[in-house]
C-alpha cells in the first residue's frame, strides 16, 4: 500500500499576512494543470467547482481569517491547502519552505504501509484500552484529519516508550544507545504511560487474536529500531506549538 500522511501545523500570522491576500483575490486568472487535468480559478471559485467543499462559505472564510485567534475547520483547511497546493504548484514545486511561508508548516509525513498504522491504530488503540483507564479523569482521543496538539504529543511518547520497552523484549545489543538517544528518563515520572505500554505488549504477546497483530509484529521484528526516530523528528518539530494538527492525505 503506497502513499502518505503529511502533518501539518499552522501558523495564523503568516496565513493573514501571506495567504489571505491570494485567496481574497477574485481576479486571478485560470490555470490549467496538465497534471490532473483540470482548470483552476480564484480560491471563490474553486470553492463553487469542487462538490466535496460546496458546503464551505467563502465569506464565511474570508471574515474568520480576520478574526485574531480564529480555528479552522477541517474542510477548511483542506479547502485552502488544495487549492494553493494546485494553483500555486508552479511557484513551490513541493517546496515546504513556501507552504510555511504562507502559514502551512509541514511537522513530518508517514507512510501508510507501517507508519500510519502504528501511531493511527496500534498507538491510537493503546491509548484508548490501556492508557486512558488509568486516569483519574475522562479523556477522549479523537483522531481524524484534524488532532490536537496535545493529543499528538501523547501519542509519539506513548510510541516512543512502547518501542523501547519492545526494544528490552528483544533483548535488542543498543537498548542503553536508544535509552540516552530517546530520553527514556524523562517518562520515570509518567507511570501511566509505563503501565500502559508495559500492558500493551504483554497483551500482543498473550493474545494470539490481538487486532493490529500484523503491525505489532513488525515492530517487534525491527520497527523498533527506526520508528523512535521519526517520532523524535514529530516531536521536534512540534516544538512548543499548541492548537490543531491536520492531515492531508495522499495515496
Amino acid at each position: 500500500m503506497g502513499g502518505f500522511i503529511e502533518l501539518y501545523k499552522i501558523d495564523k500570522v503568516k496565513i493573514k499576512e501571506n495567504l489571505y491576500p491570494k485567496i481574497s483575490d477574485t481576479s486571478l486568472p485560470d490555470v490549467f494543470l496538465e497534471t490532473i487535468d483540470k482548470r483552476f480559478g480564484s480560491f471563490r471559485d474553486f470553492l463553487k467547482s469542487e462538490p466535496e467543499f460546496s458546503a464551505i462559505s467563502y465569506e464565511s472564510i474570508l471574515k474568520k481569517l480576520q478574526q485574531e485567534d480564529y480555528t479552522l475547520e477541517n474542510e477548511e483547511f483542506t479547502a485552502l491547502f488544495d487549492w494553493f497546493t494546485w494553483y500555486y504548484q508552479n511557484d513551490h514545486e513541493g517546496d515546504e519552505e513556501i507552504f510555511a511561508h504562507h502559514g502551512f508548516i509541514s511537522i513530518w509525513h508517514l507512510t501508510t504501509r507501517y507508519e500510519v498504522p502504528l501511531l493511527f491504530s496500534v498507538t491510537a488503540m493503546g491509548i484508548e484500552e490501556f492508557y486512558i483507564p488509568l486516569l483519574d479523569h475522562a479523556q477522549e482521543l479523537t483522531i481524524d484529519r484534524i488532532l490536537s496538539s496535545n493529543d499528538l504529543l501523547l501519542m509519539v511518547d506513548y510510541l516512543i516508550l512502547l518501542s523501547f520497552k519492545v526494544a528490552v523484549y528483544m533483548g535488542s545489543p543498543d537498548v542503553e544507545l536508544m535509552r540516552q538517544s530517546l530520553e527514556i528518563s524523562k517518562f520515570d515520572t509518567s507511570f501511566n504511560l509505563h503501565i500502559s505500554t508495559e500492558k500493551h505488549l504483554n497483551t500482543y504477546l498473550q493474545d494470539h487474536d490481538y487486532m493490529y497483530r500484523n503491525e505489532m509484529t513488525h515492530l517487534l521484528e525491527g520497527g523498533y529500531e527506526y520508528i523512535p526516530g521519526i517520532m523524535m523528528n514529530i516531536k521536534e518539530n512540534l516544538g512548543s506549538y499548541e492548537g490543531p494538527i491536520y492531515l492531508d492525505q495522499s495515496y
